[in-house]
């Protein structure tokens, strides 16, 4: 078994409505795979565009995942949620219906899983741009497994990267209004934004 982490994306509406109808539905797709088990699941942020194409505001989430699923294979299942979702690769950082990428993952000795891969052709994990991104690090950081002391990126915790990220960067990035919300109020503190399989 493995623990990944995964950041998932949205700005545009699709067939289920609003970009946070969007993520959570793309909560439900990836819990759809026998093989997936969703741990826990950060609060959805609203994040400003990032990467320099003008276009809406994002939401954005985090969640942690344990799997037997290797990291490719669980690749493949992201993108069926991305293409269940209409996601169009036409524009780098562009506009998304929902974007669900692999963050980092550990393996069942919470020792950090890393590939070799080459940037924009092969998987590569840890991803090679999550320390940077505010967009990231503020809804990971809202997971009570990232603030533990095997949960690592780079050989480093979550919250010392969020610490480097530009004050106003981090202070534009605040919890989506509970009515957006398709159970208002799910999620809203640290440490109750956990629901596994078994629970529903």
């Amino acid at each position: 078994m493995i623990t990944a982490f995964l950041g998932i994306g949205s700005n545009m509406p699709g067939d289920v409505g609003s970009p946070t109808a969007q993520i959570e539905r793309a909560y439900e797709l990836l819990a759809m795979h026998p093989a997936i088990e969703i741990v826990e699941k950060s609060r959805i942020f609203v994040t400003p565009p990032w990467g320099g194409v003008e276009q809406q505001e994002f939401r954005n989430s985090v969640v942690a995942v344990r799997t037997s699923l290797d990291p490719l294979a669980l690749l493949h299942h992201c993108q069926f949620a991305e293409a269940v979702a209409g996601r169009e690769r036409e524009v780098r950082w562009g506009p998304r219906t929902v974007d669900v990428d692999i963050l980092f993952c550990f393996d069942a000795q919470s020792q950090p899983l890393q590939s070799q891969g080459k940037w924009g052709f092969e998987l590569v994990i840890p991803h090679p741009y999550a320390h940077e991104r505010a967009f990231v690090l503020v809804p990971l950081s809202d997971l009570q497994l990232a603030r533990e002391p095997w949960c690592t990126l780079g050989g480093r915790g979550i919250l010392e990267w969020l610490e480097e990220v530009d004050p106003a960067e981090r202070k534009a990035i605040v919890p989506a209004d509970r009515s957006e919300l398709s159970v208002p109020g799910e999620g809203q503190s640290l440490g109750t934004n956990t629901r596994t399989k078994d629970e529903g």
